[in-house]
């Protein structure tokens, strides 16, 4: 069986944190935020200190869109927050969903299919 591989690098034990934000749209909206998530990304995401890597994932069944975004420590994520770029982006997402849940988090224990 062929594994897909990725280009972001998970790992445990570090300073690293993950921001997991998961936003519900109503059914026909999920592609309207999947498109202001990219484009926030690409165009202010990509630029800020301490940024490592953003993955914006949809729901099969249309009503959520997650958002699991790496950050190089707890204070450039905060750092990032505060400023006014990203605070619009926020604004912008925020105002495309019903409601969303982002949650802060760091990687305790990480697991990969037996390769052959």
């Amino acid at each position: 069986m062929l594994h897909p591989t990725s280009t972001i690098t998970i790992t445990a034990g570090t300073r690293c944190v993950t921001l997991i934000n998961v936003f519900t749209v109503e059914r026909g909206h999920q592609d309207e935020l999947v498109d202001a998530l990219d484009r926030a990304t690409a165009e202010v995401f990509t630029g800020v200190p301490g940024f490592i890597s953003a993955n914006v994932h949809a729901s099969l069944d249309g009503t959520r869109v997650v958002n699991y975004a790496q950050w190089a420590s707890e204070e450039a994520y905060a750092a990032a927050m505060a400023r006014p770029e990203v605070r619009r982006h926020i604004a912008d997402a925020a105002a495309r969903a019903t409601s969303y849940d982002p949650t802060l988090a760091q990687v305790r224990a990480i697991h990969h299919a037996d390769q052959e």
